[in-house]
Parts: structure tokens; sequence; C-alpha cells
């Protein structure tokens, strides 16, 4: 009998051992250089979609502790040319083309666009794209902007730069350019929070259409294939369409 309890209590402390010594989850951080509601609306107090995403990824694992970190894009660029064990979150492939042989993409997990924006005193239609010469471009600091900066290289348009997205339409209100880009899904919130459509121009024809999903290094396949299980389940799982109403970009939601 006290053999008996011996060997129980053994098996207690073993089985508290091991409890109390579980694997630590691999920490990942989600890079991100768009500052930009929704996705980034206060560094500070860690407020936007994609501080939510991070929870809610961390809500599906017990493997992975994901937190969200901004990194300027000039300085991911260089971190992305030296061994990666993190993701880069709400990008394409035609992003980062040069990285294809080294980088794995997800599925989207949100529908965007890039539309052209202008001042409704001063429309710049979809017409007018066609030629612009003499006019002034409104861009953000370190974007690349396809078709865009091969007319600034020739010349032909003018650009100035903002130090990011959130203030392009600030400056078109000042008059400072003729037109911007931005995307659909911040254009949105904005909207919904005060900015008054009436005084903007939308063009139809939109700049680019993306579709937002991770990049992961090709050396973790089972990090890639965790985010691609949570996208296949994101379109029926109301805590996600909650988040993206939270936004005001239901609009947004890959359907299934």
């Amino acid at each position: 009998m006290i053999m008996w309890l011996r060997f129980c209590l053994f098996l207690l402390s073993f089985s508290c051992l091991t409890n109390g010594h579980a694997a630590p989850k691999q920490q990942v951080l989600l890079l991100t250089y768009h500052l930009k509601a929704p996705y980034v609306i206060d560094w500070g107090e860690q407020r936007g979609l994609y501080f939510d995403l991070a929870f809610y990824l961390n809500h599906k694992t017990d493997k992975y502790q994901f937190k969200t970190e901004l990194m300027p894009r000039k300085r991911l660029d260089v971190l992305l040319a030296e061994p990666f064990a993190d993701v880069v979150v709400g990008v394409q492939p035609a992003w980062f083309k040069p990285l294809a042989d080294k980088m794995l993409f997800t599925a989207p997990f949100l529908h965007d666009k890039d539309v052209f924006v202008s001042d409704a005193r001063k429309p710049v239609r979809d017409q007018d794209l066609a030629d612009l010469t003499g006019k002034i471009f409104i861009g953000s600091q370190g974007y690349k902007y396809k078709g865009i900066d091969e007319i600034v290289a020739s010349g032909i348009l003018e650009r100035v730069d903002t130090l990011q997205e959130d203030y392009v339409l600030d400056m078109l209100r000042l008059g400072r350019g003729d037109f911007t880009i931005i995307s659909s899904s911040t254009l949105s919130y904005k909207f919904s929070h005060g900015e008054q459509a009436r005084h903007f121009y939308v063009a139809n024809t939109p700049h680019d259409l993306i579709q937002r999903g991770f990049m992961v290094s090709k050396t973790d396949p089972q990090l890639h294939q965790f985010l691609q299980q949570v996208i296949q389940q994101m379109p029926a799982d109301q805590e996600w369409q909650l988040l993206l109403a939270k936004y005001q970009i239901q609009h947004a939601m890959v359907k299934p």
C-alpha cells in the first residue's frame, strides 16, 4: 500500500513538473510599413486592425505568440535580405518580386484597392488620367506607385510627399497638389470618421487592386500553413466579421 501511494505521488509530481514547463511559444512579429487607418490608427496606443489581428491570431494557437510592429519600408527591405523569422502583414507578391525565391505568400485575408482622389472643386476624372502633364501628384514617403513613378521620372508630372498616407487628403484640401492615391479601406474609414466625402472626387478606375495577405519565409512552412488555415476559416468566423465591422470595412472581406 505504501509503495502504491509513493508511486501515485511520483506520477502526480511528474505531471506537475511537465505541465509547469510547457514548451515556450514561438514569438512572431507582424511587421507592417503601412502607417494608415484602419490598419494602424494610433501607434502609441496600439490601435488599429493590425493590432487586433495579432490578438485574433493568438486566440487561434498555442504554438505562436504574435505581436504587431511598425517598420519603415527601407528598414524592412534591409531586414528581408537576412534570414527572416517573422511575418509581413497586408502585402501581396507583386510588391516583393525580387524575393519570390525566398518567401511564401498566403491567400488574401482582405480585398482592397488603391483609388485616385482629387478635390471635388477641381476633379481629376478618369479621362484626365491619360494626360497628367503639368499636374502635381501627392504621394506618401517611401511608397512606390506603379505607372506614376515612371511619369514623374519623365518630368511630365511633379510629385510631393507626405510623411504618411493618412495626410494626403489634408494636402489636397490645402491645395498642395491635384490628385493623390489612397487605399479604399483608408478612405472608407476616414469618411465614416468625420471626413466629408462631398469634398473629394473619386475616379471610377482604380490605380491598383490589392489582395492583402501574409508574407513568410520559405524556411518556416509550418507558420505559413497555420496562417493559411486561419485565413480559410475567416469568412465564417464571427470574431473576424466583428473586427471588420469595427473599422467599417466589411466590404473588404474575402468571400468563402
